[in-house]
């Protein structure tokens, strides 16, 4: 079967790439036009689509039967839901696996919850066959500190206390192709099988790193300048700072047995991921 995966040059697209990869098929990856991450794998076909542009997505989904639904980080997240959903039903895409977010839900304080909540209830309504993945923040994040662990030896986040049960994103790629290629239904929240503190997490990156981490609690305000400074636009620094309040009110600390419920077998935990940490971190 010709299965598509959207926003296949991002970690999570290409986690899932990879694996159907190893298992014998030859996805469609759709990535934006002109993007220079286009080396994916030989054996899967890229195919430059505009998410924006509704009649371009459907001319990408044509001849699909499967139909991974990842859209980037992006001001009009909606908008590219909309028009993958939109474009699946009519190009008869049989299934669709959509990748959202814990917490997701129509009217969250969180615009990225909001907009995958109410993309979620679309998919529902739609009558397309679906499942849909709610993953927690990925422990590849842990790549985005490393200016500030260079210069500060310090994670710098306005997060308090708060504990998050991180997911690997290999994880999610394992649930997503096997949920791609079988008939299963539903909605998983995703998580990884501990959730920790920041405070913990700059412990284990420490005995990785050979020297002291920390967690630096910072203030919102703080964060959003540094955030500006380094070219991030005030749309992108005003998603992060209201998802950093979830974590603050406790909403990422739930642990579920989602990964192993679907994949047979338990998600990572950080101290095995953090080794693959151990080159970037003692440089």
């Amino acid at each position: 079967m010709t299965i598509t995966v959207a926003g296949a040059s991002g970690v999570v697209g290409r986690a899932v790439t990879r694996e159907l990869v190893r298992l014998g098929h030859r996805p469609r990856v759709l990535v934006r036009p002109g993007s220079p991450n286009r080396d994916l794998s030989p054996d899967a076909t890229v195919v430059e689509c505009d998410l924006t542009d509704r009649a371009a997505t459907l001319r990408a989904l044509h001849g699909s039967e499967r139909l991974f639904l990842l859209t980037p980080f992006h001001p009009e997240q909606l908008v590219l839901q909309r028009n993958l959903i939109a474009a699946s039903a009519e190009a008869g895409v049989k299934r669709v696996v959509k990748l959202s977010a814990l917490g997701a839900r129509p009217g969250a304080e969180s615009s990225i919850h909001h907009q995958h909540g109410v993309g979620d209830d679309e998919l529902r309504a739609s009558g397309l066959p679906h499942a849909v993945l709610r993953p927690n923040a990925f422990m590849q994040n842990a790549l985005q500190w490393l200016p500030t662990i260079r210069g500060r030896d310090a994670i710098v986040l306005p997060v308090g206390a708060a504990r998050v049960s991180m997911i690997d994103v290999g994880d999610i790629g394992l649930a997503a192709v096997t949920l791609l290629t079988s008939d299963a239904v539903g909605d998983y929240d995703l998580t990884g099988p501990e959730a920790l503190s920041y405070r913990e997490v700059a412990s284990l990156l420490s005995e990785v790193a050979g020297r002291r981490i920390r967690h630096v609690d910072a203030e919102p305000a703080e964060v959003a300048a540094a955030m500006r400074s380094a070219g991030v636009p005030d749309w992108a620094v005003a998603a992060r700072l209201q998802l950093y309040a979830t974590y603050r009110a406790g909403d990422a600390e739930v642990v579920t047995t989602a990964i192993n419920d679907i994949t047979g077998r338990p998600p990572r935990d950080y101290r095995s991921f953090v080794g693959d940490l151990a080159e970037p971190l003692r440089n």
